[in-house]
């Protein structure tokens, strides 16, 4: 990292190979749109290299980069949305959906794949729910990465857990009903 922090290509080049699929997914995960998350992506790795002098070596680079990730992701998703508010005319850019990726399914007997799900939640249920279960992040730490309070956290994954839930036993009622029509 040292190196890296020295802007030596060879230790830039490295790490960005080590890391380009973890922060894909990461990004990938939090947003709907495929292309959003590309950029998403080139923002998070232009933000690690730039961030490099900040690595103390306390942890794994892996947890580090998560944490600039997600911020810099969120920041992406804000800026978005405050985009298309002004393009829109709503003064309101946290009413504003974001875009997620085409991520294929993750659980087998689902209906459908997981990313469908996730998509139908909040852009801040999702998040917690994908720091938490996908990234493994404690509450706390997603409070600090989100700047938000433990409850809130708490509250986001209980509600987007539940939310989960309902769409899935609404997607299992109604699948068998489906098999019979196409029949």
């Amino acid at each position: 990292m040292e190196l890296v922090a020295a802007q030596q290509p060879i230790a830039q080049a490295q790490l960005i190979r080590r890391l380009m699929a973890r922060v894909r997914r990461a990004t990938r995960a939090i947003l709907r749109d495929p292309a959003d998350a590309d950029d998403a992506t080139q923002q998070c790795l232009i933000e690690l290299l730039k961030s490099a002098k900040s690595f103390r070596g306390e942890g794994s680079v892996e947890a580090w980069s998560d944490r600039i990730v997600v911020r810099t992701t969120m920041r992406y998703v804000k800026a978005r949305a405050r985009a298309a508010a002004r393009v829109a005319g709503d003064a309101d850019p946290d009413a504003q959906q974001s875009r997620g990726a085409d991520t294929p399914a993750l659980a087998e007997g689902l209906p459908r794949p997981v990313q469908e799900y996730l998509e139908q939640l909040s852009p801040s249920r999702r998040t917690a729910l994908v720091l938490r279960h996908v990234l493994g992040y404690s509450v706390a730490e997603i409070a600090e990465l989100t700047g938000v309070s433990p409850n809130t956290v708490k509250d986001r994954l209980l509600t987007a857990r539940r939310e989960f839930r309902r769409m899935i036993r609404r997607d299992l009622a109604l699948a068998p009903g489906a098999a019979r029509r196409s029949a």
